[in-house]
């Protein structure tokens, strides 16, 4: 009778890595014998293989214990306040159910190979079938109910590469925001950067207060580690620009940092993971090259483009006398990083339009309604927007602004993509964003390419029903051509200018190229707009 009772109040408790195949051996040992025993009881802690050497140095520190592998096994009493009493690993807990419960079981690694993805399956099967029954109905309202994202995304993770950008600190102190929606962790990594840095990164983004407990910002040594169960990679990897190489060798140089990261990639992530480039350095470029070195989803690939639009926005609201709250963000076009086109005469912006009634104009001071405001939407075209004063303010804007100000606007664009990507369902929200062409609009080009798009059954597809640009001065199909010149550049390709004199002004001095490349034949029928 005391066994019996000392069975009743002890309960085994094991833990181990996600992936690990013995941790899965054992709980299947264990879930064998609490259905043949009904005495048996236990309790498994599955830890992700990025916690698990941390969560075990504590519990060793805790229990004075020095266990090493996944998994670990102990028991414990049912009580409050009782001391756990360790077992072992896999191997000590065969000898304690042999000892106790006269079981025996030979593991053969050929019969269990995969046996951790169908034995938490099993589990998930076992829950779902336990609390179906009686909640049938309900769950079918709370189906109905949720939104699509949640039910693709409880849990998100982010992972961000190339944290010493300073934009790097912009996203994050957003994204912390965010935690409220179901961001529940986000990863940081940097190659170049020292891990006494990465780790003050981490402890400062951890003071700000979230809706999870623990860290929600994390260091990741090594970037695969972070891809395993990522939803969203965000990229800001790239070679800066120098003016003292050719641009052939610029564009090389990135293209062999996405190779790598490509590679990376492909050995950790998920196929399903997104992946976004915030616009710095050749954005649209990198972005074409990992469409092309990766197995994701090409859908799955952006470049957030808003920035642009954003930085002339003000400028133009201010010129055209209109409330800015009332216009939409300029449209983007273009092998963002390399060339674009802002088109400010396809904008829209809201207005009231005025219609009078017949007696307002016969009788002046009545104090009768004289008419009606319709709120329509009218493309910024007819306010004669499209002279150079535009851009000479935009210009003189950019030259005094901030660092910091232009790193927030890219920001926001990086922001708003995410929000609507990963925690919102707004379908009918058009965005600026690069993506892989896929004819519409006629461009022609095969890689990522900025155009406004909209968010469809999961994906961001063009915008089909968007004006096309009207600039006077940049053609759409320049731009289109323009992407596949220079996704054929060689490494000694547009060399760098040199200026004849030192010190000469730039606006009279004449400029040789050292070994120049000629100018492609669709560009000489084109006027390249100065801005």
């Amino acid at each position: 009778m005391t066994q019996i009772l000392l069975k009743m109040v002890i309960r085994i408790v094991i833990a181990g890595e996600s992936q690990c195949e013995t941790f899965a051996q054992v709980c299947l040992v264990a879930d064998y014998i609490s259905q043949n025993l009904p005495n048996f009881c236990y309790e498994q802690i599955k830890k992700s293989v990025l916690e698990w050497q941390a969560w075990l140095s504590k519990i060793n520190q805790k229990n004075k214990w020095h266990h090493i592998n996944s998994p670990i096994v102990w028991k414990e009493m049912l009580m409050k306040g009782s001391k756990p009493v360790y077992i072992g690993g896999a191997s000590e807990f065969l000898e304690y159910c042999y000892s106790y419960y006269n079981f025996d079981a030979f593991m053969a690694s050929s019969k269990f190979c995969g046996l951790v993805k169908n034995f938490g399956q099993y589990q998930e099967k076992l829950k779902v079938e336990t609390f179906s029954k009686p909640t049938a109905e309900f769950s079918k309202v709370i189906a109905s109910e949720m939104k699509p994202n949640e039910k693709c995304h409880k849990n998100i993770v982010i992972t961000i590469s190339g944290v010493s950008n300073p934009l790097a600190i912009h996203i994050l102190s957003g994204l912390l925001e965010m935690s409220n929606l179901g961001l529940s962790k986000v990863y940081i990594y940097d190659k170049d950067c020292s891990a006494e840095h990465m780790e003050l990164v981490e402890r400062q983004c951890n003071y700000i207060m979230t809706c999870n407990s623990g860290k929600t910002v994390k260091y990741v040594e090594k970037l695969g580690m972070a891809l395993t169960h990522t939803n969203l990679l965000i990229i800001l990897d790239h070679v800066l620009f120098n003016h003292d190489l050719p641009m052939g060798e610029w564009l090389k140089m990135n293209k062999k940092k996405m190779q790598n990261i490509a590679l990376i990639i492909n050995t950790s992530a998920s196929r399903e993971m997104f992946v976004m480039f915030p616009n710095v350095g050749p954005a649209c470029y990198n972005a074409t090259v990992l469409i092309d070195k990766t197995i994701l989803d090409h859908r799955n690939i952006v470049v957030a483009t808003s920035d642009l639009g954003l930085e002339i926005s003000s400028v133009a609201a201010e010129i055209a006398e209109i409330p800015l709250r009332n216009m939409y963000c300029p449209p983007v076009w273009g092998f963002v990083g390399i060339n674009h086109l802002v088109d400010i005469c396809t904008t829209v912006h809201k207005y009231n339009s005025f219609e009078p009634y017949k007696r307002y104009y016969k009788v002046r001071n009545s104090s009768l309604k004289i008419g009606t405001l319709t709120p329509e939407m009218r493309t910024m075209e007819y306010l004669k927007l499209s002279d150079e004063s535009l851009w000479e303010k935009v210009s003189r804007n950019q030259a005094k602004r901030a660092k910091d100000q232009i790193a927030i606007n890219k920001a926001l664009a990086v922001l708003n993509v995410i929000k609507v990507w990963l925690f919102d369902v707004r379908t009918d929200q058009i965005v600026n964003l690069g993506i892989k062409c896929n004819g519409t609009f006629g461009l022609k080009f095969k890689g990522i390419f900025s155009q406004p798009a909209r968010f469809v059954n999961g994906h961001w597809l063009p915008a089909e029903d968007f004006l096309l640009p009207r600039d006077r001065q940049m053609k759409l199909c320049y731009l289109d051509k323009m992407a596949e010149f220079v996704m054929t550049l060689n490494r000694n390709s547009l060399p760098n200018i040199i200026p004849q004199e030192q010190g000469c002004n730039m606006l009279d001095e004449k400029y040789t190229m050292r070994k120049a490349s000629p100018l492609p034949e669709f560009a000489k029928d084109y006027t390249v707009c100065g801005s």
